[in-house]
């Protein structure tokens, strides 16, 4: 954080800025902002911004003392005593590392996309010629399960990929009231086209909003087709309801399916040490307990009598105030 006066000279620095800047106090004390501005025109921007009176935020790029670039991500503005302008006020946050990582992660994924499914397609082709080149039944049968085997390690190669997609998308994104009773709607319309030979049943949902962003709709995507999916009946059949508790709601999505083995609560959503996707589940679940854990909610299962699992989501509301009539109508199976 730093204080500049009315001209844009720095009048004051916390030590964090001086860690960040690489300056010390008496080095930034009555120099202008532009000795740490790594672009000019974000500078520019900015006191145009603050000169107009309003409050600026954004990304930029500083330069260190040292000569190295840095980035953040904050916020400025006025600070205005007895209705008059004395200063400015600015608060940023590191993101240098994170811009890192990020970098990282493409790269590897491009690895991922690229080299390892290259190599994969390779091993396929060589477990057919095999299978074309023996009668052997036993050797068949154990080919036969290693080309299934390339197969799931394509598949999730693939989803890691559009997983990772997805987090970059909503990297921006900020939490906002969103309309629970419409997009559980929308997530069930969705399913039905995706498994049509499951049952899907949305009973009455609150008219209220809650805490979240634009990867809501891919948790509860998740939790209904891991309802599916891992069920082991001939219909697999799924039923939603949400519980308004005046500050909070929860919505239980109920299968039929063969339930989570006893001790494998904590497991199935990656919460221990070990390998998240050992259990079966996948990385659903695992991106499930990360999304709605960045609202301040819970995800937890439960065993559904007679048979199958229960998912429970809890969420915050965004307001006291509910939208429309208190309930919206049911929405069954047609």
């Amino acid at each position: 954080m730093l204080l500049t006066d009315l001209n844009f000279l720095i009048r004051d620095v916390n030590r964090a800025g001086r860690a960040f800047t690489g300056y010390g106090r008496d080095e930034l004390i009555d120099e202008p902002v532009s000795i740490i501005a790594g672009t000019t025109d974000v500078i520019d921007e900015i006191v145009e911004t603050l000169v107009r009176g309003e409050p600026w935020r954004g990304d930029f790029a500083l330069q260190t003392k040292f000569g190295t670039r840095v980035y953040g991500r904050g916020s400025a503005a006025p600070v205005v005593v007895d209705g008059k302008t004395r200063g400015y006020v600015a608060v940023f946050v590191d993101t240098t590392k994170q811009r890192r990582y990020a970098s990282t992660s493409r790269v590897l994924s491009r690895l991922l996309r690229h080299d390892l499914r290259n190599e994969l397609n390779l091993l396929y082709g060589y477990l057919d010629t095999a299978s074309e080149n023996t009668d052997d039944p036993e050797a068949l049968a154990a080919l036969t399960e290693a080309r299934d085997q390339v197969e799931r390690i394509v598949g999730r190669s693939d989803q890691v990929r559009d997983l990772r997609d997805l987090l970059e998308q909503s990297y921006d994104a900020e939490s906002r009231p969103v309309r629970l009773g419409e997009l559980l709607e929308e997530r069930v319309v969705a399913a039905r086209k995706r498994f049509p030979d499951a049952e899907f049943d949305l009973g009455r949902t609150p008219g209220v909003r809650v805490y979240a962003d634009d990867l809501l709709p891919a948790a509860f995507d998740a939790l209904l087709e891991n309802a599916v999916v891992h069920n082991d009946k001939d219909v697999p059949r799924v039923e939603i309801e949400a519980l308004d508790r005046q500050t909070d709601v929860v919505v239980r999505i109920s299968d039929n399916g063969p339930g989570v083995p006893p001790g494998q609560e904590d497991l199935i959503f990656g919460r221990e040490d070990v390998d998240v996707v050992h259990h079966g589940t996948g990385l659903g679940l695992f991106l499930v307990d990360s999304i709605i854990s960045n609202y301040d909610g819970t995800v937890w299962v439960e065993e559904n009598e007679p048979e199958g699992a229960v998912f429970a989501v809890r969420l915050q509301h965004a307001s006291d105030t509910t939208l429309g009539e208190n309930l919206s109508e049911p929405v069954s199976e047609g």
